[in-house]
């Protein structure tokens, strides 16, 4: 059918389908560069762009994308993209190009709308093949990926792993530690513990303290009480 045939609205149909190939909202991309100092990176999107005539094509590398960390205030959790990981890009429906250099209110000026160089890289997705492994039910776990290494918030307990192995678990009556503890510095409980020996309200109760009030010779004092 020749456009001159098409009706109102086919054509305005058309139309409206050709323009929203060109609509950039929201897409998967790929980190190529990262740059920690201005929080931003350089992405590849993984989705090939189709033009009005239904021809693929591969869109451009993205640059300096504002990584999207997750906090407010004087509390954020940050880490280190790497070339290779995967993100979401929200795009903006304005441009953000002023708005990268100062914040606060603007006027965007550019007359620029739903473009993808004004994109967040949102992180933590992964295609089927690479889904995080041994993902535990009821548990909010800050951890690598392969899970050797991590911090497990339970409802009623917190567990500390390293490298594979439980060093740790506390609950709100009891720590249990699964390793060796080496003390590095003053532990006070009901007793001061020292280099110098142990102490309560000030008094030496270790192994070199010793009893007033009692006559000198062969006889040992009691144990303390």
């Amino acid at each position: 059918m020749r456009k001159d045939e098409l009706t109102n609205s086919e054509a305005f149909a058309l139309q409206f389908d050709a323009q929203s190939k060109l609509l950039r909202t929201n897409m998967p991309a790929q980190v190529v560069a990262v740059n920690l100092a201005r929080n931003s990176v350089d992405v590849q999107p993984v989705l090939k762009g189709v033009r009005s005539n239904d021809e693929e094509y591969l869109l451009p590398v993205i640059n300096d994308v504002q990584i999207q960390y997750y906090g407010a205030g004087n509390f954020w959790v940050t880490f280190e993209p790497k070339a290779g990981d995967y993100c979401v890009l929200s795009v903006s429906d304005r441009s953000i190009e002023a708005w990268k250099k100062s914040g606060g209110i603007i006027d965007p000026k550019l007359n620029r709308h739903h473009n993808m160089t004004d994109a967040f890289a949102y992180f933590g997705i992964n295609p089927f093949p690479d889904a995080i492994p041994a993902i535990q039910a009821d548990t909010m776990h800050l951890r690598t990926k392969d899970g050797t290494t991590g911090i497990k918030i339970k409802a009623d307990s917190i567990k500390y792993d390293v490298a594979g192995v439980e060093v740790a678990d506390m609950s709100a009556a009891l720590i249990t530690f699964n390793v060796p503890v080496t003390m590095a510095a003053t532990l006070n409980v009901d007793a001061e513990t020292t280099t110098n020996g142990i102490t309560d309200a000030g008094t030496n109760i270790g192994s070199t303290h010793a009893h007033s009030g009692v006559t000198s010779g062969d006889s040992n004092t009691g144990t303390p009480v």
